[in-house]
């Protein structure tokens, strides 16, 4: 019998088939990214930032520059600046907060490998802008998709047009499985990569009928027992999120109205965020009890969000450099997360599950 078709969650055998030899739930889900996202390959592993440094072994992009955002997690980075390379800040887009392509058009050097794009807060980039700077300049495009599983621009799956895109399954992401991640490309060959350098030889094996296997790669699989509640939920989750996306836009439309913050054009351009937070940016001053007389029940939360290039952290082992990017230092002071108490129930319900 196929181990597939077997697995139990009471039968260690095939669970273990899972683990290794990438069956069972570990297969079903990535069935389902893959058909999710139209995209040929999906490979989960432990979490999403594993799954970037993946990308930048395979890819061989070390010793080199790429261009990124500063206004991120620093987990983003993290994978690439372990591999020996240098960030290269580029400015954002002020309404999405993302990379913006003209800014990183001007940041590109011929030592650049790769642009790294974020879907911040779940706020689809601009894929086809960033595609075709890609191509233009023969340099990779990755994206940290961690946050933007379920959003949507221009119809297409959120970073779906990059090489390769990273989603994650920990707390608050549209679907939770505990923790993992997964990897997705159309790519053949960083296919193959990744999996000689991230899953066990059994699974090398399998899928590339090969003998000499790579013992010595990273421990990068994702948990079975992760996959299949990933699995389990996923229907449910993409549900709720739509739940989520409604009420997000009802309060959009709300704070549109109050003239307080700087306009959210979502809607206009055909962007269809997968609101892991909703943020926006006062338009003059703070005006918090104001904003809540005309939205009600309504509470706000600074930004979560440090620019990477004034974190100490980050200074004291890669140096402030020359770095400045307008729009990214304008947004780290105006910007605030947004936490209404229709949209505080659904949250609730995505990171336990339960949500009605």
């Amino acid at each position: 019998m196929n181990s597939t078709s077997r697995l139990s969650s009471t039968d260690p055998a095939p669970m273990s088939d899972a683990h290794l030899f990438g069956t069972g739930a570990v297969a079903r889900l990535e069935a389902r990214l893959r058909e999710f996202y139209g995209m040929k390959h999906a490979l989960t592993v432990a979490n999403a930032t594993l799954g970037l440094l993946a990308i930048g072994q395979s890819l061989g992009i070390s010793g080199g520059e790429f261009v990124t955002t500063p206004y991120t997690y620093g987990a983003t980075l993290a994978g690439w600046l372990w591999l020996g390379n240098r960030p290269v800040f580029a400015d954002i887009d002020p309404h999405t907060l993302a990379l913006d392509p003209e800014a990183a058009r001007r940041a590109i050097t011929p030592r650049t490998k790769a642009l790294l794009a974020v879907d911040l807060f779940g706020v689809p980039v601009d894929i086809a802008a960033l595609r075709r700077l890609a191509d233009e300049y023969g340099i990779w495009y990755i994206a940290d998709a961690a946050q933007s599983l379920g959003a949507y621009r221009d119809g297409r799956p959120a970073s779906s047009m990059a090489d390769a895109l990273v989603v994650s399954f920990t707390a608050g992401k549209t679907i939770f499985a505990g923790e993992g991640g997964a990897i997705l490309t159309n790519h053949d060959a960083l296919y193959e990569k990744l999996l000689w350098y991230t899953q066990h030889p059994e699974r090398q094996r399998r899928e590339l009928g090969i003998n000499l296997v790579n013992e010595f790669a990273l421990n990068g699989r994702i948990h079975p027992f992760a996959a299949q509640g990933a699995n389990a939920g996923f229907d449910r989750a993409l549900a709720l999120l739509l739940a989520r996306q409604e009420t997000c836009f009802r309060i959009i439309a709300k704070l549109n109205g109050t003239n307080l913050v700087e306009p959210i054009r979502f809607g206009e351009q055909a962007i269809k965020p997968a609101f892991f937070r909703l943020s926006a940016a006062w338009k003059g001053k703070q005006q918090e009890r104001a904003l809540a007389r005309e939205l009600g029940d309504v509470r706000l939360a600074p930004s979560p969000v440090r620019l990477l290039y004034r974190q100490a952290a980050f200074v004291a082992q890669y140096g402030r450099g020359a770095s400045v990017c307008p729009q990214a230092e304008r947004q780290a002071k105006k910007r605030f997360c947004l936490l209404h108490q229709a949209l505080s129930e659904k949250v609730q319900s995505f990171s336990n599950g339960t949500g009605q």
